[in-house]
């Protein structure tokens, strides 16, 4: 019979809206009859990392591999993940995010998990994944002829209009301080009749540090620190035929840390926004023929 061991993982305070950077997870043993636990830590890992994109859930456990050391042993998993409705910055449980319909053209993530498990402790050291969707634009065709096509998250035509939508959402709404574009989190595309083509935009924004009102131009405005800043995400409708944006439908996300900044203090320098940043360069480089269309898993280690 194997040790009962506790599995921590550690993370960065504020990786995970709402969570503790300390969490207790399941109970889990050197022994197969630990592998749902061993999974959901994991998982739990995974989306504890994201700086981009979509949260996952856990879909089903597709192989594992334990070995026996001294003080405790070494795990390998492979699992299958869906992606979830969830923005990395949205503060709900994983408990809580639902799943996309295979309409809405959805993203899955086949991934090999490496742990250690010493001394009652659990540690992730390695995982990699690979990021698609569900079904690849061929595929829906021949599924679901009217579901929408899926576009590339840099689409010309999508990237002139998240810029407009930022403009009208700081137009439109009153908050105290201008949004600025974080990313464009998908990007598809449809037909009806007497309408035409349509392309739908889900994205998502961050406070930045200029007060409405001020002379800055919004490409001027730096972003707020992620544990400061509020967040919002997304959707719109725009007609092609028409070239004339939809309504904006945005949730907004609080600030994790919600104590009020001293006034008169400046704030601090913070790190450039994901997509921005030498990691990013170095996760597309990681990862293989990466689909232009989804947000991928980054590769951890990031070396």
């Amino acid at each position: 019979m194997g040790v009962h061991l506790f599995a921590v993982l550690l993370w960065c305070a504020g990786a995970l809206p709402g969570l503790l950077a300390v969490q207790l997870l399941s109970t889990v043993t050197c022994d197969n009859d630990s592998l749902a636990a061993a999974a959901a830590l994991g998982v739990q890992h995974i989306n504890g990392r994201q700086k981009h994109g979509f949260r996952f859930k856990l879909q089903e456990v597709l192989s594992s591999k334990y070995q026996k050391v001294s003080g405790g042993c070494h795990i390998d998993v492979t699992v299958k993940l869906v992606q979830t409705k969830c923005h990395f910055t949205n503060p709900k449980s994983d408990d809580q995010c639902e799943l996309w319909r295979r309409d809405e053209r959805g993203v899955v993530a086949m991934c090999s998990i490496e742990f250690w498990v010493m001394w009652g402790l659990a540690e992730v050291i390695r995982h990699e994944c690979t990021t698609r969707p569900e079904f690849t634009n061929e595929e829906m065709v021949t599924i679901c002829p009217s579901c929408p096509e899926l576009l590339a998250l840099d689409d010309l035509t999508a990237v002139e209009v998240v810029n407009d939508a930022v403009v009208k959402f700081n137009r439109e709404r009153k908050h105290l301080n201008y949004f600025t574009l974080m990313e464009v989190a998908q990007v598809t595309k449809g037909y009806a009749a007497k309408i035409g083509t349509m392309t739908w935009l889900k994205f998502v924004l961050v406070e930045t540090t200029c007060p409405r009102g001020a002379r800055n131009t919004f490409v001027a405005c730096a972003p707020r620190c992620s544990d400061i800043a509020h967040h919002a995400f997304c959707q719109t409708t725009y007609y092609n035929l028409h070239r004339e944006l939809g309504q904006l439908e945005c949730e907004l996300y609080p600030p994790k840390n919600t104590a009020p900044y001293p006034t008169g203090v400046p704030e601090p320098v913070c790190k450039p926004l994901f997509h921005q940043s030498p990691e990013a360069c170095v996760c597309k480089d990681r990862l293989s023929k990466p689909d232009p269309s989804v947000h991928h898993i980054c590769p951890f280690p990031l070396k």
